[in-house]
């Protein structure tokens, strides 16, 4: 492959105030950092005056027919990342006299005073012009930013939109006229989705796409070659909207190859497993929607902006172990955009430099190409239409839990692959949340009866409550409320030794979650691995079985977050325990032993399998095992790191030396040769 990895350095300049000099700046930089797209930033942040006007654009349009020819002469690409769309907050402005906007709504009926309904005729018309005017400049890429959402614009109530016009359309479609509480209330109405709960889903989905469409006729009309990408954030939260990712690329690319910046977690610096948690639960759930071929360019962010918020190590990091995304390269957004332009003393360029032949090599292998190899994680766009809600207070509680497995497993050393899909078989499948609303019985039945499934509690009594517990040999769910004193820690039973222990203790209280008792079938066939007890030592429930063989439970859910696992779930001894009972249900899985966050993403392609490990932890990885389901005759590997190492022991597991926060590409040859 000649593929190369693509820098797309995110510029931001004042023009009139230090164009002339950031420009010569851009220029030492990008031949520097090796940057192969320069993307002009427009009305940006700090600089920011509301919904700018033609006469405005103006300014940002000479600002970038000035750049091209000399971008051209260095071999580099300009793309246009017009900064607002819907506008991510009020900040303080308002709409101007001639800007007839209707404003978005919060379902508490808040009005705001500059962020727009996007289904507002004026807005449309405005922003399809403002994207027509950049579809005349010779550019790669037509960027719209991530405020192209309905929620998060402060100061509202997670968003809108509940104007009149939205209103009206709410009330035409359930047969009534609503008032917005009425609407709202059915919306959330805990228990079964009520119909309104459709109409708000069916209507958000309808709104962003009419948007969409809006942008990419104009574009079109003036060029048919630009690429338009979309700026996304938290894929489960854009599910509280209707987000129909397939039909929204597609409406906005309107045939070229869908673009996506897919968002990656960190804006600040953290710990790396953290990262990494929320990057499998965020970034890599997202590509996993995009419809097939989409081209992803994640958003490596450091806001707010210096070496205080972000160091180059974690930005490194953050380059190296975003490779499972397949991506084709990286949006970097470094500096300030208040103007200040761009800082040589942060070093940030000779990092890049540095990095990039590493992740030149890992696209060019063809790895992140292949067919996913991994426990399956179940997830479905749709969730929010037909999950059950507790309170009906929020927004929030529209938010999927399908994804919990896939912070959790990579975490524990145990590689995974989302799958949108039921239709699977010979796999071992993870359900959490209530994914498996989204199903028929018979689809349910088949995806039982073919695959080893992995549950969490709120799967289970999903399952249960589809009257179709027998398919893990469940009579019953009880839920047990996190530190309400039923238990505070599981208990392995007798003769399973774990950690070098007899009756090893995993704790379960405080940092932990809610946790599922489940009665069983008297003829279930279930063998337990652990038990509850509480604080007087007293056995209280069951803890994590395996049902028939074939149906794990893995007890915890209700966990509030969503870009998070709890910290008690994240232990050696359950690491240990998990792993045991995917041997026992026979799964066939590469899985790293003994080492907390060494994170293994699997891939398959026609002569080869490939493992891409990622060390999340802060000490380095030392001669860790990662034990292979296949035999190995022959390996080789390419790591970020000169220190890191790969053999293969006599028992034919691998032996990997991996420093912290690095990562290593090993392929094993599938034909021993």
């Amino acid at each position: 492959m000649s593929e190369s990895y693509r820098y797309i350095f995110r510029f931001c300049c004042d023009p009139g105030f230090n164009d002339r000099e950031e420009t010569e700046a851009l220029m030492r930089l990008a031949e520097k950092a090796e940057i192969d797209d320069v993307c002009v930033f427009a009305n940006v942040q700090e600089l920011n005056t509301g919904h700018m006007t033609y006469g405005e654009q103006e300014t940002w349009l000479r600002l970038m027919s000035d750049l091209i020819p000399r971008l051209k002469e260095k071999g580099i690409t300009l793309s246009v990342n017009q900064w607002h769309s819907v506008m991510h907050a009020d900040l303080g402005k308002e709409l101007r006299p001639d800007q007839p906007f209707r404003r978005m709504v919060d379902p508490r009926g808040h009005e705001a005073s500059l962020c727009v309904c996007p289904l507002c005729a004026e807005w449309q018309r405005y922003i399809a012009g403002l994207y027509a005017r950049y579809a005349r400049l010779d550019a790669s890429v037509l960027w719209v930013e991530d405020d192209f959402r309905l929620h998060n614009h402060d100061p509202l109530v997670w968003g809108g939109c509940f104007c009149a016009e939205h209103m009206r359309i709410y009330s035409e479609k359930a047969g009534k006229k609503l008032t917005r509480e009425e609407f709202v209330a059915g919306v959330l109405r805990p228990g079964a989705p009520h119909p309104y709960r459709k109409i708000w889903l069916e209507t958000a989905r309808e709104t962003m796409v009419s948007a969409a469409r809006a942008i990419a006729d104009a574009v079109r009309e003036v060029n048919r070659t630009v690429r338009i990408g979309l700026m996304s954030s938290v894929p489960q939260i854009h599910a509280a909207e209707g987000r129909d990712w397939p039909l929204l690329l597609k409406t906005l690319s309107a045939g070229q190859p869908p673009v996506c910046r897919v968002h990656l977690p960190a804006y600040q610096e953290m710990a790396p497993g953290a990262y990494l948690t929320r990057f499998n639960l965020v970034s890599m759930l997202c590509a996993a929607l995009l419809p097939e071929h989409t081209e992803i360019y994640p958003e490596l962010e450091n806001y707010p902006y210096s070496l205080f918020a972000k160091s180059r190590k974690f930005t490194r990091f953050q380059l190296i172990s975003a490779m499972p995304l397949n991506l084709k390269g990286m949006t970097i957004d470094l500096y300030d955009l208040n103007g200040n332009g761009i800082v040589p003393e942060d070093g940030y360029e000779d990092m890049l430099r540095q990095t990039k032949p590493f992740l030149n090599r890992m696209l060019r292998s063809g790895a992140f190409q292949g067919k996913r190899l991994g426990v399956r994680v179940l997830v479905c766009q749709d969730s929010s239409f037909t999950l059950h809600t507790s309170r009906g207070e929020s927004m929030e509680e529209l938010y999927p839990r399908d994804a919990f497995f896939g912070g959790l497993l990579p975490a524990l050393g145990i590689p995974f692959a989302y799958a949108v899909s039921p239709d699977l078989s010979g796999e071992t499948v993870a359900v959490s949340g209530q994914v498996l609303r989204n199903y028929t019985a018979e689809e349910i039945e088949k995806l039982f009866a073919r695959n080893v499934i992995l549950m969490d509690g709120e799967a289970a009594e999903t399952l249960t409550d589809l009257g179709l517990g027998r398919l893990a040999g469940l009579r019953s769910v009880r839920w047990m409320r996190q530190n309400g004193g039923e238990y505070t820690y599981e208990e392995t039973v007798p003769g399973f030794v774990c950690r070098g222990r007899e009756r090893a203790r995993a704790s379960a209280v405080i940092s932990a979650c809610d946790a599922a008792a489940a009665e069983y079938l008297p003829d279930a066939q279930v063998r337990e691995f652990t038990a509850f007890h509480d604080a007087f030592r007293r056995r209280t429930a069951p803890g994590q079985t395996l049902a028939g063989g074939r149906v794990i439970l893995f007890p915890f859910g209700h966990c509030e977050g969503i870009m998070e696992i709890p910290p008690m779930l994240l232990s050696a001894a359950r690491q240990e325990i998990l792993q045991e009972m995917l041997r026992c249900a026979g799964c066939a899985l590469p899985m790293a032993e003994k080492v907390p966050y060494l994170m293994l993403y699997g891939y398959e392609t026609e002569n080869n399998r490939w493992l891409y490990a990622v060390n999340g932890a802060a000490d380095d990885a030392e001669h860790a095992v990662v034990s292979l389901p296949w035999p190995a005759e022959k390996i080789s590997w390419d790591s970020s790191s000169a220190s890191a190492a790969a053999a293969l022991r006599e028992d034919g597991s691998l032996d990997i030396s991996l420093p912290a926060m690095e990562a290593m590409l090993i392929c094993l040859d599938k034909n021993g040769g």
